[in-house]
C-alpha cells in the first residue's frame, strides 16, 4: 500500500539572503508600506546562493516549518536549464522580434487618432494611468499589496485544483501567504506569474451580467478595469520576480524566467488582437519569417566561426 502524498505547502518566505529580500512588506507603518524596493539580482549570483540557500532553511524556520519541497538540483537541474537556454530562448526571442514586426505594420493604425478615442482603447489606458497613479503617490499601498497577496495565493490553489489535486488549506495576511496542496508541478508554481486573476474575475463579472441583463452603458466601465487590472498584474509580476521567489527557484530560475516570459508575451498577443492592433494570421507569418531569418543568421555565424578554427 503506497503511503499518503504528503501536502506541498507553497509559502511565501523570508529570505536568509540580505541581497534578497522579500516581496513581502512591513506594516507596522502602513505609509512606508511601498518603501522598499526589490533588489536586482543577476541570473548568476541566484544559482551561486541556491544551495546554501536551502541548507540555512531549518535555522531560520525551524524543522517543523521547513518546506516539503526542494529545487531541481543535479541532472534535473542540467535538462531544465538546457530546456530553457537552448529551448525557450530562442523562442521568445523570436516571437518578441514578430511581435515588433507586427507593431511595426500596425503603424498607420496605432497612429490614427480614432484608435486611441474608441472606447475599448480609450478606457484601458485609463484604467492603467489610475493604477499608475496609486502607485505613484501610495494612496492605498496596503490594499493593493493584500490583493497581490490574496490574488496569488488564489491563483496556486486553482491550478492545483485544474490539475485535480485538493487543496487542504490556505493562508494569506499582510505578512505573506502560502497554499498546502497534494499536487505540485509548473503550472502550479507558476500561475500567478502568468494568470492575471483579477483581470479575468473583472471581464467575467461583467460578461455574466450582461447576459442577465445587457447593457451597454457600462462598457467604459468594463475597459477601465481591464487595464487597471492588468497593469496590476504586469507591476506586481515585475516587482517580485527580482526578489529570490520559492516559486521560480522549485523548478529551475532560468525555465520558470523563460516560461514567465513566454506565457506573458502570447498574453500580450491576445489582448493586442482584441485592440485590433495586429492579427494570428500575421504574427504567425512574421513569426516564421523571424525564426528563418534568425536561424540563417546564426548558422552563417557558426560556419564562419568553423573556417576561422
Amino acid at each position: 500500500m503506497k503511503p499518503a502524498r504528503q501536502p506541498v505547502k507553497r509559502r511565501h518566505r523570508r529570505m536568509p539572503v540580505p541581497e534578497f529580500g522579500d516581496w513581502r512588506v512591513p506594516v507596522d507603518k502602513p505609509h512606508e508600506t511601498e518603501h522598499l524596493r526589490p533588489h536586482s539580482v543577476s541570473m548568476i549570483r541566484r544559482l551561486k546562493v541556491q544551495a546554501a540557500y536551502w541548507q540555512d532553511l531549518e535555522p531560520v524556520y525551524g524543522a517543523q516549518d521547513a518546506p516539503d519541497w526542494e529545487p531541481v538540483h543535479g541532472l534535473k537541474q542540467l535538462v531544465r536549464l538546457g530546456i530553457g537556454l537552448l529551448g525557450l530562448l530562442p523562442l521568445s526571442v523570436v516571437m518578441v522580434f514578430a511581435l515588433l514586426v507586427q507593431l511595426h505594420h500596425a503603424a498607420p493604425v496605432v497612429s490614427d487618432l480614432g484608435f486611441w478615442q474608441s472606447v475599448p482603447v480609450w478606457y484601458s489606458v485609463l484604467g492603467v494611468l489610475v493604477f499608475a497613479a496609486l502607485k505613484y503617490f501610495r494612496l492605498v499601498d496596503a490594499v493593493l499589496v493584500f490583493l497581490y497577496v490574496l490574488g496569488h495565493e488564489l491563483t496556486h490553489a486553482l491550478a492545483a485544483v485544474l490539475c485535480f489535486g485538493k487543496v487542504q488549506a490556505m493562508s494569506v495576511n499582510m505578512e505573506g501567504g502560502y497554499v498546502d496542496t497534494d499536487t505540485d508541478n509548473l503550472f502550479v508554481a507558476l500561475a500567478p506569474y502568468f494568470v492575471p486573476l483579477w483581470m479575468l474575475v473583472w471581464m467575467l463579472v461583467f460578461f455574466v451580467a450582461n447576459w442577465i441583463a445587457p447593457f451597454e452603458s457600462y462598457l467604459p466601465w468594463l475597459f477601465a478595469g481591464f487595464g487597471f487590472w492588468w497593469a496590476f498584474h504586469v507591476y506586481w509580476t515585475l516587482w517580485v520576480i527580482p526578489r529570490e521567489q520559492p516559486d521560480l527557484l522549485e523548478n529551475g530560475v532560468v525555465l520558470s524566467f523563460m516560461i514567465i516570459m513566454l506565457t506573458n508575451i502570447a498574453a500580450l498577443v491576445v489582448m493586442l488582437r482584441c485592440f485590433g492592433v495586429l492579427s494570428f494570421r500575421g504574427y504567425w507569418h512574421d513569426f516564421k519569417y523571424c525564426a528563418r531569418e534568425i536561424y540563417e543568421t546564426y548558422h552563417a555565424l557558426a560556419l564562419w566561426l568553423w573556417q576561422q578554427i
